[in-house]
């Protein structure tokens, strides 16, 4: 996962991070080591959280459509992402974790 061309984002189901890869960071304007442990929702402008905070627990539910999010960089500025999420569960089918893949692009 670390040399996948789309940012790579785990996400596990309190919202925190717990894996990037480059090309994330790179997106997002930090490093991976710098988001591990960092809540997802700290990549978003405030005015977005509400709305993210319904995808994500739709996502946690099993919902496997793609969604178009605005992330907000390091630097301030807005990165779009076209999202497709996969949840992930433990041997006893409680999600644990998702997956995320972002192909993004400034606008």
């Amino acid at each position: 996962m670390d040399n996948h061309r789309d940012g790579v984002w785990i996400i596990n189901a309190d919202a925190q991070t717990t894996y990037a890869n480059e090309r994330m960071a790179e997106l997002l304007g930090t490093s991976p080591s710098e988001m591990i442990g960092q809540p997802s929702f700290a990549y978003l402008f405030p005015a977005d959280v509400e709305a993210a905070q319904r995808l994500f627990d739709v996502k946690k539910g099993g919902s496997p459509n793609p969604f178009r999010f605005r992330l907000r960089k390091k630097d301030g500025a807005a990165l779009w992402a076209d999202v497709q999420g996969t949840p992930m569960h433990d041997t006893a089918g409680v999600s644990r974790e998702s997956l995320v893949r972002s192909a993004c692009q400034n606008e």
